[in-house]
């Protein structure tokens, strides 16, 4: 079976969905594959008897004016201004993340205080030249802070020392001690204060997933092939040929995005690529996900959109409350949250039962006295693989290696954060694809932006 299009895309997560939207109203010939039998890829929303959660603790920025216009197109009046800070859990007290001068000063220890404070006085606040996540932490809060709420928690993050990953792991969460936000905390408002610190921000009514399936349907469904996994890339020289889908369909490509794992790519590569790439694709690894999911017999577990356990003891990283996002995820009378266990292939979190996981995350919420025993009316637990690109210390350089050696192909674009081994968010996704797009339908091919 030999099928053709001209602009084909391997994958039907947020970045090969904005590319599909973006390249449609450009006036290509799109034709999308996804593995799965649902679009979306690890930005979805799922059912849950009456709960909806995120496999995520997703939010969508208004960091970019005209890519937030488009997505408000899109959903309507679905797409609701949230407001709801986060905090991280330490020692039975709530502290606000990020981390805040005037909120510190009410709930740590007056020892911990005089610490910090001689700390503050010396560190360079902020540093552009750090050779690694640690010292950018160090130098950015100073060793107190961040060994009390940084390092632990990003080393469960990653599963990496934090003297091992790049200062990139930290994107704009380090700027939040700097004299804007004394003066905010000293005198701005609870909104300003909220805004400022990244607690304000949009979610659809029906959960993040309903920015998929909103892009999904103005691309159209007739142009998206689900239950498609690709399992080969033929190439011929300088171009890639086709593609192989489930083992069987043989399909002629034209120009070509993938939005897959970089990784995965050059394991697809038909003929293989040479050994010295070989060995550079398995030194490049990826984070995984594990979500214990708990349906609730209470209307509210807290205010928070997300809370954060940077303890090493506690194996999860994160809960979030999708109520907190938007209303309609819960019935009135019950909610549901979501805790993260962050994984490698074979690590305890990803091999143990749904039973085991569901104690852990029962265990945990009992400990932090936030539910009792018989609160818990529905589990779910789920994996989210290649959630996130582990940013080590010398990551970058490979990744620029494996994406110069897909450069060869002229007819081949990479798009996305698992594609360009970069980690980003959903408005940054779209900008690049109706960039990208516009390049493509003009017949500019051979530009290849990657970063």
């Amino acid at each position: 079976m030999s099928l053709s299009s001209p602009l084909t895309i391997l994958g039907g997560g947020p970045a090969g969905l904005a590319m599909g939207l973006y390249g449609r109203r450009a006036g290509l010939d799109v034709q999308l594959f996804e593995a799965n039998d649902t679009v979306g890829g690890n930005a979805r929303t799922l059912q849950l008897g009456p709960f909806r959660y995120d496999t995520g603790a997703h939010r969508f920025h208004d960091k970019n004016p005209e890519i937030t216009a488009d997505v408000k197109a899109l959903l309507g009046d679905d797409l609701r201004r949230v407001d709801a800070p986060s905090q991280i859990c330490w020692r039975g007290r709530r502290i606000d993340f990020p981390l805040a001068p005037y909120d510190l000063c009410r709930k740590l220890p007056l020892s911990l205080l005089a610490q910090i404070s001689r700390e503050q006085l010396t560190i360079p606040r902020y540093s552009d030249d750090a050779q690694h996540f640690e010292e950018m932490a160090l130098d950015s809060y100073g060793e107190t802070l961040a060994h009390l709420f940084l390092l632990n928690y990003t080393e469960k993050l990653w599963g990496t020392d934090a003297d091992q990953l790049s200062p990139r792991v930290a994107g704009d969460r380090l700027e939040g001690l700097d004299l804007k936000t004394f003066l905010l905390e000293a005198f701005g408002g609870t909104t300003e204060k909220t805004r400022h610190l990244d607690g304000s921000f949009y979610y659809p009514r029906r959960g993040y997933g309903q920015i998929a399936k909103a892009t999904a349907d103005a691309l159209g469904r007739e142009n998206i092939r689900t239950g498609a996994q690709i399992t080969a890339i033929e190439h011929e020289a300088d171009r890639i040929t086709r593609i192989v889908v489930n083992d069987e369909d043989a399909v002629d490509v034209d120009r070509i995005v993938s939005t897959l794992p970089l990784t995965l790519v050059h394991r697809l590569l038909d003929p293989p690529p040479p050994d010295e790439i070989q060995s550079l694709v398995d030194s490049i690894r990826f984070r995984h996900l594990r979500l214990a999911v708990l349906g609730l017999d209470r209307s509210r577990l807290t205010p928070n959109a997300s809370l954060y356990f940077p303890a090493r003891s506690i194996p999860f990283t994160r809960l979030y409350e999708p109520k907190n996002r938007s209303p309609d995820l819960a019935p009135d009378d019950q909610t549901v949250v979501v805790l993260e266990w962050p994984c490698h292939p074979g690590d305890e979190g990803w091999t143990q039962s749904a039973d085991t996981l569901r104690t852990a995350a029962v265990d945990l919420l009992q400990s932090q006295g936030l539910i009792d025993d018989d609160e818990v009316v529905a589990f779910d637990d789920h994996e989210v693989p290649f959630a996130y690109p582990i940013l080590e210390v010398g990551s970058e350089q490979i990744a620029e290696r494996l994406q110069s050696h897909l450069d060869r192909f002229e007819n081949l674009h990479l798009l996305g954060r698992s594609a360009q081994f970069h980690y980003t968010h959903v408005h940054n996704l779209y900008a690049q694809a109706k960039a990208q797009a516009q390049v493509l339908a003009s017949g500019a091919s051979e530009t290849k932006p990657h970063g």
